[in-house]
């Protein structure tokens, strides 16, 4: 009898697995495996959920029968956020684990060795490298530059610094009225860290593009503070006293996952700068586990959000679910990580299989998948440094014009008992969407909610 109901929950669980991952077949795959790879850093918070939800991903697609009837086999290497282990790792598992799909996370420098080391052994052992989370611009000016030696080199993110000045536009010039009317003057709290160096110094000059205070002025803001402060600071009330002197109606600080933005926001809601409209640009903010994380303190706070539970695509709350069960937090990268592995699925199954690999190449420009925040898609277009790039805005106009459909970021405010009121998307072509969730007018001001 045990038996018997150990099988019965056995083909639930299937039955619950094979939908969601797109095939109905439950035939095991055989033959030789194809093989996927990441080398991280396994104890971070950003790299380890990816890793997470791609080891699900494979899972699921084995239960549905593998990839053209051969299984897949998911193998990583943790680099301690090390150069020199990233390509001890990317080696050994080029050279011993036979992978195919290489992908790679760490700062750019770490980036710009794993893609030299793929182009020296790439004759030897061909493989497609897809940098996750990199946003240096130089790793795909090389594939422009030098075709044949890097043609190889893939990112699932767009460039980070010319791909975000339309979305910056649409919040300073289009949401930012609508959320506080009144509200012109601006303190910027920058990262201090080189990711968002062309922001604030020099902007990006070869595309006519300012640095961000420039930008935020042009759009009719004033910006009343803007100061770098570190990646890992804990003292930040001074910084505060001084935006509340300056009388600052919005803190936008350009924060990541190395920003400890919990520390920030409890020190914010004590500071003389309570009342001070706080926008985070990145970092745990993004997940459902903010609110706990700062005691509740983050009551008012406005960030962009990643435990999405509305559906952006019919992937959306699917995903959600998913990475809910398994406990794994729901950051962008996640999102991507995990919508990666049925791209690459997709493009061996349009290739045909693995053995060719500029057929492999040529497949990436070509397919096409939905997954939780949009749609997977490469820049085809070779302009410098879009190309071979997930899309997300036109190169031609990175300022004005966002490919629709493409790529939705919801921004929310953190209200009561730790709700999560929508707010806005991330270009004027999602306003649409948003509608049905949020608009820029469900904000309330931090002194308001805490009154209520």
């Amino acid at each position: 009898m045990a038996q018997f109901v150990r099988c019965l929950l056995v083909a639930a669980v299937l039955m619950l697995v094979i939908p969601f991952a797109g095939s109905a077949t439950a035939t095991a795959p055989q033959g030789e495996p194809i093989v996927f790879g990441y080398v991280g850093y396994t104890l971070s918070p950003g790299t380890r959920p990816c890793m997470e939800i791609q080891r699900v991903a494979v899972e699921e697609i084995n239960q549905a029968g593998g990839i053209l009837g051969r299984p897949v086999r998911y193998v990583t290497a943790d680099n301690k956020g090390q150069t020199t282990l990233t390509i001890e790792g990317a080696r050994h598992l080029l050279r011993s684990e036979g992978v195919i799909f290489l992908s790679v996370e760490g700062r750019s420098e770490i980036a710009l060795a794993a893609q030299e080391n793929s182009a020296v052994m790439f004759k030897d052992y061909p493989h497609l490298l897809i940098l996750n989370g990199t946003g240096g611009l130089e790793l795909t000016d090389r594939v422009v530059d030098d075709y044949e030696r890097y043609r190889f080199t893939f990112r699932d993110w767009e460039p980070l610094e010319p791909s975000h000045y339309a979305q910056q536009r649409y919040i300073w010039e289009k949401a930012w009225p609508r959320m506080v009317p009144d509200g012109k003057r601006v303190a910027i709290l920058w990262e201090d860290l080189n990711w968002n160096l062309p922001w604030r110094t020099n902007g990006i000059p070869s595309m006519d593009l300012p640095p961000w205070p420039d930008f935020m002025e042009e759009l009719g803001l004033e910006v009343v503070f803007n100061q770098n402060v570190a990646p890992r600071g804990t003292m930040y009330l001074p910084v505060l006293q001084q935006i509340a002197r300056a009388k600052a109606d919005h803190i936008f600080f350009v924060s990541s996952w190395f920003t400890d933005t919990e520390s920030f926001v409890k020190q914010w809601a004590d500071s003389a700068a309570r009342n001070t409209l706080v926008h985070l640009y990145a970092g745990v903010s993004q997940t459902d586990m903010f609110w706990n994380m700062t005691g509740g303190r983050a009551l008012g706070v406005v960030s962009n959000y990643m435990s999405i539970d509305v559906p952006i695509t019919e992937k959306t709350v699917p995903f959600y679910e998913l990475a809910k069960k398994h406990g794994i937090p729901t950051q962008l990268n996640v999102h991507l990580a995990y919508a990666d592995i049925y791209f690459f699925k997709a493009v061996i199954e349009k290739a045909g299989g693995i053995d060719d690999i500029d057929t492999l190449i040529q497949s990436m420009y070509t397919t096409e998948t939905t997954y939780s925040l949009g749609k997977m898609v490469y820049e085809t277009q070779r302009i410098k440094p879009f190309f071979h790039c997930r899309k997300r805005v036109d190169p031609t106009d990175p300022s004005r014009k966002s490919y629709p459909g493409v790529f939705y970021m919801p921004w929310i405010q953190y209200q009561h008992d730790g709700k999560v009121q929508y707010l806005h998307g991330s270009t004027a072509e999602h306003e649409d969407f948003w509608t049905r969730y949020g608009m820029p007018e469900d904000l309330i001001m931090p002194e308001d909610l805490r009154k209520r």
